[in-house]
């Protein structure tokens, strides 16, 4: 038989409650650097869309990404009490156009290494398995998204040369290593990017199936696979175009106007789903009465389309 589990106090229950109460749940106005190697294209154009819900975490969880921020003011002091200068922490990244973005942790100088060499500063905390893994196969391979946040750092910011700083968190052993500015890799990964953004529907899938393990925790799964509906907000309607050359712009070409991030946020009564993003087929459209009909897999027609839907 089962141990019956131990009851959470109810201190303990009131300080996660804290953390949930005062936890800002928001949107990337982009496509954030710390995700900008992840596999799938599809995986990150749903993310620039906000196709899927936001993530709303515990109390424990919120208060582990807390000790996380603790941290890294702790590998900065560790920097400085070794005769490092730090600056520049939180410096914004922006690339392509404003979507890609992020914040840096800091540049540094004084690295015992390479005294009068700048680097870019990413600070990590892990727990022993995944420390050991960095430790015996060093960033690139054994954390390819802090690997590429590294570098789009460097390539924001000019520099030639990047310090990862990873603290243990069950030992507080410290590794550090040095990363060469890579410019082929980064051209190479914001041409992708670029093309994820200016993309009108959903790269290919790279999962073949939905028990794919490359896809287990993927948070957009459920809206890849058609389980839920994406959620309505401009990103996801089909007259909505992310502008080049701007900082993060988009507009709207229903309406021949800029979005705002809270517009962008609320859409509108116009809204009509990408139609790729809609589990169905689509069999019928009218520009004139602004709708569009899908043939839905139980063999029922749906429209799209608020004038449509006042008709119904």
């Amino acid at each position: 038989m089962a141990p019956i589990p131990t009851p959470q106090t109810g201190t303990v229950a009131a300080i996660y409650r804290a953390y949930e109460a005062t936890n800002e749940h928001y949107d990337s106005l982009g496509i954030s650097v710390g995700v900008a190697a992840t596999e799938c294209d599809r995986s990150l154009w749903y993310i620039f869309r906000w196709c899927a819900d936001p993530e709303h975490p515990d109390g424990r969880k919120i208060s582990i990404f807390r000790t996380g921020d603790m941290w890294e003011d702790r590998l900065v002091a560790d920097l400085e009490a070794i005769g490092c200068e730090v600056t520049g922490q939180q410096d914004r990244i922006r690339l392509v156009s404003g979507h890609v973005r992020g914040k840096i942790d800091g540049r540094a100088t004084g690295v015992p290494e390479a005294p009068v060499t700048e680097h870019l500063c990413e600070f990590k905390s892990s727990n022993d398995k995944d420390f050991k893994a960095i430790v015996r196969q060093g960033c690139k391979e054994a954390k390819p998204l802090h690997y590429a946040q590294v570098q789009l750092g460097m390539h924001a910011f000019g520099l030639t040369r990047g310090l990862y700083l990873v603290v243990n968190k069950n030992t507080d052993e410290r590794y550090s290593e040095r990363i060469e500015y890579d410019a082929e890799y980064c051209i190479r990964l914001l041409a992708r990017l670029e093309r994820i953004i200016a993309s009108n529907e959903p790269p290919t899938r790279l999962c073949s199936k939905r028990d794919d393990f490359r896809g287990m925790f993927c948070r957009q799964a459920a809206v890849c696979w058609g389980e839920v509906w994406p959620r309505v907000t401009c990103r996801s309607c089909l007259y909505s175009t992310p502008e080049m050359g701007g900082d993060g712009h988009w507009s709207c070409g229903r309406w021949g106007k800029p979005l705002s991030f809270d517009e962008q946020k609320e859409g509108c009564p116009a809204m009509l789903f990408i139609p790729a993003l809609v589990p169905g087929e689509q069999v019928d459209c009218s520009e004139e009465e602004e709708w569009v009909e899908y043939r839905m897999p139980d063999g029922t027609l749906w429209r799209d389309g608020v004038q449509a839907q006042d008709q119904q």
